[in-house]
């Protein structure tokens, strides 16, 4: 059995249309993905310069204590909003917000899937990643939106991947036209490596399966994962590289007529790749230590 963490992504625009409520939330089969759009504070782009080229920029990148609150819902991220606060900051005033404490050095135990209680039926995270990066992309609803994490470690010689989330496609990219330029942050609650029970070989554990793919519509209608064939195995104590991949790109749609290349989605099914053409994306990497 494979399981997506949660991944998330919450933006800051200045859009009135974008306003505090308006959300995008999307439940799947296994991981449970939200965007929401809430207000940027400092409107100081200027308008008659020039802006930078086109492209994603990061701003920030780390692995960050976690924690529910009562309702079971991540603490945070947790934007300050005067005009609707939320309960888990409600003290926050607007253009603030609150995440948790990065940290280098991390529990070997408490990070290890392997002995840290998770199984087939209970994930249990000891930190959440979280990505910043700013959309200058100037992209429109032509252009997807993606997002691939992965953790390395380098055992005996040989880099192993301890987490692989696939090609996570949240759509046609809504952030690309905004002015001021949108900040955003995916964020995921996150163990590492292989657990008991979890299905052997590639795709499995925290190397995510296909999700909602090949699709069952050109375009797709909700979000999927592309599996990446990878083999997600035991971390050791020691160095662990994060690297985080934003693109956006044009999907290119390739339908089939079989059972044999649809798998579980009922034919006819498609496939995706991205254009290079316009592509744009930014990669985040960073470093923790499992001790």
């Amino acid at each position: 059995m494979t399981r997506s963490r949660l991944f998330q992504a919450l933006v800051l625009v200045a859009l009135v249309a974008f306003f505090a409520c308006s959300q995008l939330a999307v439940a799947q089969e296994k991981p449970h993905y939200q965007i929401k759009v809430l207000p940027r504070m400092n409107s100081d782009v200027p308008q008659v310069n020039p802006g930078p080229p086109a492209n994603l920029y990061g701003l920030g990148q780390a692995f960050t204590a976690f924690a529910l609150d009562s309702n079971s819902a991540d603490a945070w991220p947790c934007f300050g909003n005067t005009a609707s606060p939320s309960p888990d900051c409600s003290t926050i005033q607007d253009g603030g917000v609150v995440v948790g404490i990065p940290s280098y050095v991390w529990s070997f135990a408490n990070c290890d899937a392997d002995t840290n209680g998770t199984s087939n039926t209970k994930y249990v995270p000891c930190g959440q990643t979280e990505t910043w990066y700013e959309d200058d992309s100037g992209t429109g609803n032509t252009f997807d939106l993606t997002y691939l994490l992965t953790a390395t470690q380098v055992q005996s010689g040989v880099t192993k991947y301890l987490v692989d989330s696939g090609t996570v496609d949240f759509g046609p990219n809504p952030f690309g036209g905004a002015t001021p330029p949108s900040d955003v942050i995916v964020f995921g609650d996150q163990n590492l490596g292989d657990w008991p029970g979890a299905t052997s070989g590639k795709n499995n554990a925290n190397c995510t399966a296909n999700v909602n793919y090949p699709t069952s519509s050109d375009p797709a209608t909700g979000l999927f994962i592309i599996q990446a064939n990878k083999t997600c195995v035991a971390p050791l104590p020691g160095l662990v590289t994060f690297t985080a991949v934003t693109t956006v790109a044009q999907p290119i749609y390739t339908m089939h007529s079989t059972v044999a290349a649809c798998g579980a989605t009922p034919p006819p099914c498609w496939t995706v790749t991205y254009s290079a053409t316009g592509k744009k994306f930014v990669s985040q990497k960073w470093n923790v230590w499992l001790q």
